[in-house]
């Protein structure tokens, strides 16, 4: 791990201006993902609550170290199986995991996870234990646990004293499940209405830490080598980037999940770690979410005000 000064710095006037427009792009596009993969399921499963918020924890079990479509897709096949016996009979399900085996090939996980454990055996283990958990919680509604907590860090809390999920939930996915099924503006919102938007923790993944550096909105980049000591070198180390980029967006009292989601969306899609195609004065992509739903000039969004520090990486 190495620490340096992220290159030429924003003015605070150009930060507000891009923690705004950050926000704006991720409540236009934060919604419409989690009504994505809702949409997919069948309507006796998204009308019963705690169903729902069981159905969102197994993709969050699964989108880790996978590609976020596969994860969400196999979660829907996974459901399509074992139907309502998932949530209702996890010990059957947990018997018949082998019925799997034919998504293993739909289930995309990194390459650096392939070369430790083979691609069905990272499934069975997030899935077992999804299904474990399940059998931990016995005749509790996960529902009624969550809407006890006072605040989102309570409720991570509350998820992580189960050993079964600190092990396999890491701290991003975490994030990322509580504001699906607790933020005001997300649909479920789990605490009706008693956890203020501001409390949300970030979830930043490379791609999110990726935007803030470019931008120049943080002064220091925390990255994988010092500069020359690797080719990978400049990736950035989002697990410890998380706090820096939460104390900049709670000063300017921004909304963090939104702000996180519209960092990660531009990042992925107008702000590629190899620079091809990248469109900070021109997109040459035909179609994109951000440029589909928010009909923005040929350009990125950031473009008036970021800094191109383009020496930073997401991977």
């Amino acid at each position: 791990m190495a620490k340096s000064h992220v290159g030429i710095e924003a003015s605070e006037n150009e930060i507000e201006a891009m923690l705004s427009i950050l926000e704006s792009v991720g409540k236009i596009l934060q919604p419409m993902e989690l009504k994505e993969i809702i949409s997919q399921l069948p309507t006796e499963l998204v009308s019963d609550q705690e169903k729902l918020i069981r159905f969102l924890l197994l993709v969050a079990f699964l989108d880790q170290q996978a590609e976020s479509p596969s994860a969400r897709m196999t979660a829907i096949r996974i459901y399509k199986i074992f139907g309502d016996d998932l949530f209702d009979k996890p010990k059957k399900s947990l018997a018949h995991l082998n019925e799997l085996y034919t998504l293993k090939n739909d289930y995309k996980i990194s390459p650096a996870i392939g070369r430790v454990l083979p691609r069905f055996g990272w499934f069975v283990l997030r899935v077992g234990g999804f299904l474990v958990y399940e059998l931990m919680l016995n005749e509790n509604m996960l529902s009624d646990k969550l809407r006890e907590c006072s605040t989102p860090t309570e409720a991570i809390n509350f998820l992580y004293s189960n050993p079964i999920v600190e092990s396999i939930l890491r701290d991003k996915a975490a994030r990322m499940y509580i504001s699906w099924v607790g933020h005001p503006d997300l649909g479920i919102d789990i605490s009706d209405g008693a956890w203020d938007k501001s409390l949300f923790l970030m979830p930043v993944d490379g791609h999110v830490g990726k935007i803030f550096s470019r931008t120049g909105m943080i002064k220091t980049v925390i990255h994988e080598r010092r500069k020359g000591k690797s080719p990978r070198w400049n990736i950035i180390i989002a697990s410890q980037m998380r706090p820096i980029i939460q104390e900049i967006v709670n000063a300017y009292n921004k909304d963090p999940i939104m702000v996180d989601h519209g960092a990660f969306q531009v990042g992925y899609n107008c702000c590629p770690d190899n620079l091809e195609g990248i469109c900070c004065d021109f997109c040459s992509k035909i179609s994109c979410k951000v440029r589909e739903k928010l009909n923005y000039p040929k350009r990125c969004v950031l473009s008036d005000y970021c800094k191109r520090n383009l020496t930073w990486r997401a991977y």
